[in-house]
Formats: C-alpha cells, sequence, structure tokens
C-alpha cells in the first residue's frame, strides 16, 4: 500500500510538471502601443523647422513588461533616450516633447517579461514640412535656389521662396517666387537684386492649416568690380626710413610733412597693416592721386594711426566733396571708412589731408587705401 501511494505522489508530481512546462511555452502575452504626435494619433507627421513637437506612447501588456526604451534616430545616429526596466504594471506611457532641427524617428521598444514573448516595437517618423536649398548662380542680379516639400498628405496651394535684406522673410513681400503646388523637389530663381547685397531667402508651403516656411539661407548677391587705386599701400618707390614727396609716385604729396616712411623709421609707427611702407603726415599735409570711376556708389576706406600721443585728423575727399573725416584713436592701427558717395563714370580725383586741427607738431599715418562698393 505503501509503495503504491509513493508512486501516486510521484506520478502526480511529474504530470504536474509536465502542465507547468506546456502552461510556459503555451502562455503568450500580446503588447500593443499606441503613438500620438502633438495630440493627433499619428506614425508620420512635419513641422516647421525649429518647431517643439509633443509625443506619447502608450504600451499596453497582457502581463507585466520587461522593459521599455526609446530611441531619437537622428541622421542614422541612435541614441537611447528614455530607459524604464520592470515597470510595475502591464501598461506604461512615455510621454515628452522635442525640438526638430533636422528629420527624426522616434522608436520605443517594449520588451515582455517571459522569454517566450516577442519584443515589440513602434517608430514615429517627424520630418521636416519645407526645406531650402542652397543658393547657386549667383550673379549680380540674379540667383537660384529652391526647396523640397515633405510628403504626409494634405492640400498645398501654393510654394516657392522668399526673400529679403531683413532676415525671417514673409509672403507679405512682393520678393518672393511662385513655383506651383504639391510635395517634392521645385527650383526658383531670384531676379531683380541689388548687386552687392547681402539677402535672407526661405522657402514657403501655403496650406489649408496656414503658411509653413522652410530654413533660412544667408548670400550675397555679387558685386561690380570697383576701381583699384594704385599704390595703395605706398610700397613703391622702396625707401630707408622716412622720404618726404618720395618720386617717382603716382600720389601727389602736397606739403612739406607729406611723404611715406617704412617700418623702423624714426617716426616710430607701428608696423604697417600692409607691406612694409606707409604714407605720413606731419603737420598739414596731403596726398591725392586721379583715377578712372564708374557710375556706383561706393565709400573710401584707410587704415589709420597716431605717432604716440599725438593727434591729427584726417579729411577725406572725392573731387572737392568732403566724404568722411576721421580722427585715429590711437597709435594702434585701424580701419575707417568715409560716407556712401555716389561716383560717376570718368576720371575724378581723391585726396587725404591731414588738418592738424590740434595745432603745433603732429604726425599721422595712413595704409591700405581702397575703394568699396556699397548697394
Amino acid at each position: 500500500m505503501k509503495n503504491r501511494i509513493v508512486y501516486f505522489l510521484s506520478f502526480f508530481a511529474f504530470i504536474s510538471l509536465l502542465l507547468i512546462g506546456c502552461d510556459d511555452q503555451e502562455e503568450s502575452s500580446v503588447i500593443t502601443i499606441d503613438s500620438s504626435i502633438n495630440g493627433a494619433v499619428l506614425d508620420e507627421v512635419a513641422v516647421e523647422l525649429n518647431s517643439l513637437v509633443t509625443y506619447e506612447f502608450d504600451v499596453q501588456s497582457t502581463e507585466k513588461l520587461g522593459k521599455i526604451e526609446l530611441i531619437k534616430t537622428v541622421n542614422g545616429v541612435s541614441n537611447n533616450i528614455y530607459v524604464v526596466g520592470y515597470p510595475t504594471s502591464t501598461g506604461e506611457k512615455v510621454a515628452g516633447s522635442v525640438e526638430v532641427t533636422s528629420e527624426m524617428q522616434l522608436t520605443l521598444i517594449a520588451y515582455g517579461n517571459k522569454k517566450t514573448v516577442s519584443d515589440n516595437t513602434k517608430t514615429i517618423t517627424i520630418k521636416i514640412f519645407a526645406t531650402t536649398n542652397p543658393v547657386t548662380e549667383i550673379t549680380l542680379t540674379s540667383a537660384k535656389t529652391g526647396g523640397v516639400i515633405a510628403d504626409v498628405g494634405g492640400t498645398i496651394t501654393s510654394r516657392g521662396v522668399v526673400w529679403s535684406t531683413n532676415p525671417l522673410p514673409t509672403i507679405d513681400l512682393t520678393s518672393k517666387t511662385s513655383d506651383g503646388t504639391g510635395t517634392g523637389a521645385f527650383v526658383s530663381t531670384l531676379t531683380n537684386l541689388t548687386p552687392g547685397q547681402t539677402y535672407y531667402v526661405r522657402s514657403y508651403v501655403v496650406t489649408s492649416a496656414g503658411v509653413i516656411y522652410g530654413n533660412q539661407q544667408l548670400f550675397s548677391a555679387l558685386a561690380p568690380p570697383v576701381p583699384e587705386i594704385p599704390n595703395s599701400g605706398f610700397e613703391l618707390p622702396v625707401i630707408a626710413g622716412f622720404v618726404m614727396n618720395p618720386q617717382p609716385n603716382v600720389w601727389t604729396f602736397t606739403g612739406g610733412g607729406a611723404g611715406m616712411q617704412r617700418n623702423g623709421s624714426a617716426f616710430g609707427a607701428a608696423t604697417a597693416p600692409e607691406g612694409f611702407q606707409t604714407a605720413l603726415f606731419q603737420q598739414a599735409a596731403e596726398i591725392s592721386q586721379t583715377i578712372q570711376f564708374t557710375n556706383q556708389k561706393l565709400v573710401l576706406s584707410i587704415m589709420a594711426a597716431q605717432r604716440g600721443s599725438q593727434g591729427q585728423t584726417f579729411e577725406l575727399y572725392y573731387d572737392d566733396t568732403l566724404i568722411g573725416k576721421v580722427t585715429p584713436a590711437s597709435s594702434a592701427w585701424a580701419t575707417y571708412v568715409s560716407d556712401v558717395f555716389t561716383a560717376t563714370a570718368g576720371p575724378h580725383k581723391i585726396t587725404i589731408k591731414a588738418t592738424n586741427a590740434k595745432g603745433g607738431d603732429n604726425s599721422g599715418f595712413v595704409d591700405n587705401v581702397k575703394l568699396i562698393y556699397k548697394p
């Protein structure tokens, strides 16, 4: 009898183990993941550049979850931004927000608590609705750009680019293109640009929900050639020390204190910012030369410095028109520019005149004289 009881118990234990093993093999859990973007149940969305997007993943399981992790992928590079190990329930919400600076994917992975349960994933794709192409084929008055419109459904009634001399131009401006409708790539031609002017340009899309803009590009239209000033750095003739009225020279030196000096001269000027020599102005003196101009707006640019603590004031002339007055701040070289002036085609004289406004024996220096186009 005792042997029968032992046999019965052993058999029961064996059957129980088999049943437990079968249960473990047959038991299956179902994991579901719902996602939403900005409050809407979506797997993909296109938004404006630099916008803030809110997302939420709602994970439900018929058994306790093993682990939840959220991975953000940008330009093929993935980073784990959220991990929960062994949540305490069969449900879990993962929510947050992200600033969209480029297209990205948010992938949530929910791991089952048992080895027989497969992992489940859900991916949200966040696209930039409109992008602006780099600006190419830039000329004096035109350029090319365009953009790409993401295909995420919806109606697009107009698209193109808009540009301005101010940042973040809007379609209220007349300086814009209209380049069809719909998604995909488009090409835009910018016209009637001002030579030498710097512009901001960005794509735009008109939808039933409003206007969306792409990223901003910055470019400058080509500037027309400007007259070159011969011997602008006072490198000819080559001198030693300093020389008043050095010849031969394209510059005309007027006054006993008008000349040139070389690095290390007795005047003790700071090292020339361009080359080895500079113009020298002692007391009241001036230099001038006549060059050929075209019809354009310009400024006259010079680099200037004082001799030690002395003080000179320079007047800048286009023919007989005063276009600027410069008093260098110190013995350190700095760049100074005239007011904008309108040149006409033909020969005109530029003059740099030291007024010696403080009186006495004052000296100053000038170098790197040039003309700069102004739109």
